[in-house]
């Protein structure tokens, strides 16, 4: 088993070139801090020292580490301390092992241990969290009972099928093109910085056929995200909440133990490097690499019918491919922007005052003057969103949608602009 261990857990014997401290940076860090990650790490590499010192070192580093994270604002804390936070989440990680690997959930324990370092601190390593996680989880699946494609009846199906029971009547649709040449999209659309939905444009995705909720647990159900709990950002109750994609699939996808029915959102997060498996199955849509760069951010959103976006506009451009379910989708160009009552400078200035669907109009009078774009996005579907394009978006069902954001190309095809 230690040697099991040892290989799931990326340790390389005699070895420490993998583990070098030089990634940290003593001025920021100070030396007694670098001082106390080194002997930490020695005795966690050093697997004939005592097991239960290596783990109170780790633990007293990651708790260190965890302070200096949240202290201040998060933005403004020094890249440094997330550094050290990965490594002393790894360097738990080996130590929990070697004190507890006789554990039935030894293993669970430490994808859980990695993806808090990953979530909090980032990377190090060459991606030693990200490939300890996945070799537990392979091992993991190995040991149990591989989970069916095919699941109950009751559970399921019904919600591949599922339609939304409010689907709201389209009055002025978003112009939509069957499989536009990657010239004529740019032209046309990305250019002109015109929003439009793309049909058939990914019909190549597996995740089109795969993809379901039992499908994610499967995948990922272990593995630890944020979720947005509250029904927009902008309400006064909204939080935020970690917890595994298992529990908030069971909690929030299938509402079980949940008799407020109380709404969840897996929102704008980077799934897709914390889950590579995920990533498998999709493909950045190519008018992307021909107009913009070629290394977008991919985002996730998943969560039950009734999430909500509130109106926004973002910076970057913005492909939202509609994966699973439906979601109903408004848009406003820059243009009506002075009817849409943006929030004071701030966080929330990129954010309308006015809830689209229930507008107070004897506090936002101008807002009925603004025109409008609609849709209702289905599987398949690519909606193409222009920087500043303001964008209010609903889900009528279960959804799983991916956004890739990104920015114009300085260079190559889109030169002769």
């Amino acid at each position: 088993m230690l040697a099991t261990g040892k290989k799931i857990l990326c340790v390389r014997d005699g070895d420490a070139t993998d583990y070098a401290l030089d990634i940290l940076d003593p001025k920021v860090l100070g030396r007694t801090v670098i001082a106390q990650c080194q002997k930490t790490l020695d005795a966690t590499l050093d697997f004939s020292t005592s097991s239960n010192i290596a783990l109170e070192d780790s633990e007293a580093l990651l708790l260190y580490a965890w302070q200096e994270l949240n202290t201040g604002k998060w933005a403004s804390v020094d890249g440094n301390w997330h550094k050290v936070y990965a490594a002393a989440s790894w360097m738990k990680a080996v130590s929990y092992f070697r004190c507890n690997m006789d554990s039935p959930t030894v293993w669970s324990d430490i994808v859980k241990l990695c993806d808090m370092g990953h979530l909090m601190g980032g990377d190090v390593w060459n991606g030693i969290l990200i490939r300890t996680i996945s070799n537990a989880e392979e091992f993991i699946q190995s040991q149990t009972k591989q989970i069916s494609d095919s699941t109950p009846e009751s559970s399921v199906a019904p919600l591949k099928r599922l339609k939304a029971s409010l689907r709201p009547s389209i009055q002025y649709l978003i112009p939509e093109v069957c499989q536009p040449y990657l010239s004529d999209f740019q032209d046309l659309h990305f250019r002109q910085k015109r929003s439009v939905v793309l049909k058939h444009c990914m019909d190549d995705w597996p995740a089109l056929e795969k993809w379901s909720p039992e499908y994610i647990r499967q995948l990922c159900g272990s593995r630890t995200v944020p979720v947005e709990i509250g029904r927009r950002y902008t309400d006064d109750d909204w939080t935020q909440e970690l917890m595994t994609i298992g529990a908030f699939i069971d909690k929030y996808i299938y509402m079980k133990d949940n008799p407020e029915h109380k709404i969840a959102y897996l929102a704008q997060h980077d799934l897709f490097s914390q889950a590579p498996v995920l990533k498998e199955d999709i493909a950045p849509p190519d008018y992307i690499a021909f107009c913009g760069d070629d290394d977008p951010d991919m985002n996730a959103w998943f969560g039950p019918e009734g999430t909500v976006s509130p109106l926004h506009y973002d910076p970057k451009h913005n492909f939202l491919c509609q994966v699973m379910g439906e979601k109903y989708v408004r848009l406003y160009s820059e243009s009506q922007t002075e009817f849409l009552y943006p929030h004071a400078p701030g966080m929330l200035n990129n954010t309308s005052q006015v809830d689209v669907e229930n507008p107070d109009l004897s506090q936002f009078p101008a807002f009925e003057k603004a025109s409008f774009y609609e849709y209702i996005l289905e599987p398949g579907d690519i909606l193409y969103i222009p920087p500043r394009e303001w964008h209010f978006i609903r889900s009528l069902s279960i959804s799983f949608s991916v956004s890739f954001w990104f920015n114009e190309s300085k260079s190559g095809s889109t030169s002769n602009l």
